[in-house]
């Protein structure tokens, strides 16, 4: 018997493109699916483009809130109401490859100790495979090599306590993930690309990385004490960074009050030339 698979797609001011996610949702090679969709608070036209494939497929799950809530509240919230036994989130701009799921599943079904299944991304327009590292339990205290759209079993979900709030400006995934890495379940990566990801300047991951890298990436380290010291390489090179960037903090200081001085002096020159151009 077939396991059920509940794609996730939560949407905020994504009229434009949320057409495009649910076509390749409802265009996927495995046939058990529900797609659980959540407008979350939209302005502009994303209820109405939903709506009119709710009313047209009866496995879609359409949810509209009146306000906006972040996307981690509209993909829990989704998962809260979905009954797929496997979880797949797929955010409003993206798509994935009609064979995705099917693949996703093979792969859970048949390894148990396997708990996320992801794939190798493909550019959005061109469909050139894009680098993403193989996965490096060192590395990804650091980096999040697991993009969002990974398959994961909804009792993980519930295990873990879903994705966190205080995660809202961004990471989510990133944090989700460790929270069962942590926990003992295994990635798997896919090799071949199976996920399109639409690159848009200004969009929340870019804002998520420029403005709030520092804060959400000490968040997680903070929720996640052990898993972080518990590893010796990450606890040397931690403080390796630190040795260097106090040292590259007072070189920056010792710098600046020398260009400070100087700019003092040629001031102070400057006047005098000027004094004594004008007769002294």
């Amino acid at each position: 018997m077939s396991k059920k698979v509940s794609i996730i797609i939560p949407c905020y001011n994504n009229g434009k493109f949320v057409s495009e996610a649910i076509e390749s949702a409802l265009n996927q090679t495995y046939k058990d699916i529900e797609i659980v969709i959540v407008n979350d608070g939209s302005t502009d036209n994303s209820s109405e483009v939903i709506k009119e494939y709710a009313d047209k497929n009866k496995n879609i799950l359409f949810f509209d809130n009146e306000e906006n809530h972040g996307v981690v509240y509209a993909r829990n919230m989704a998962i809260e109401a979905c009954r797929g036994e496997y979880i797949l989130p797929l955010d409003s701009d993206d798509i994935i490859e009609n064979t995705y799921v099917e693949k996703a599943v093979e792969i859970l079904d048949k390894n148990p100790d396997i708990s996320i299944v992801y794939c190798e991304t493909l550019d959005f327009n061109d469909g050139i495979k894009r680098f993403y590292p193989p996965f490096d339990e060192l590395k990804f205290r650091y980096q999040n090599m697991i993009f969002v759209t990974a398959m994961y079993r909804k009792s993980d979900w519930v295990e873990v306590g879903g994705y966190k709030e205080y995660m809202k400006n961004g990471y989510e995934d990133w944090e989700f993930w460790i929270s069962l890495i942590e926990m003992g379940k295994k990635p798997y990566r896919i090799q071949e690309g199976l996920f399109r990801v639409r690159n848009v300047s200004g969009s929340r991951n870019d804002k998520a990385f420029n403005n709030y890298h520092d804060i959400l990436l000490k968040t997680i380290i903070n929720n996640h004490r052990d898993f972080y010291l518990e590893n010796d390489d990450f606890v040397k090179n931690s403080f390796s960074y630190l040795r260097l960037k106090n040292r590259f903090e007072r070189r920056k200081r010792k710098f600046l009050t020398a260009v400070s001085i100087l700019s003092v002096i040629l001031l102070l020159s400057l006047g005098f030339n000027i004094y004594w151009a004008c007769g002294g």
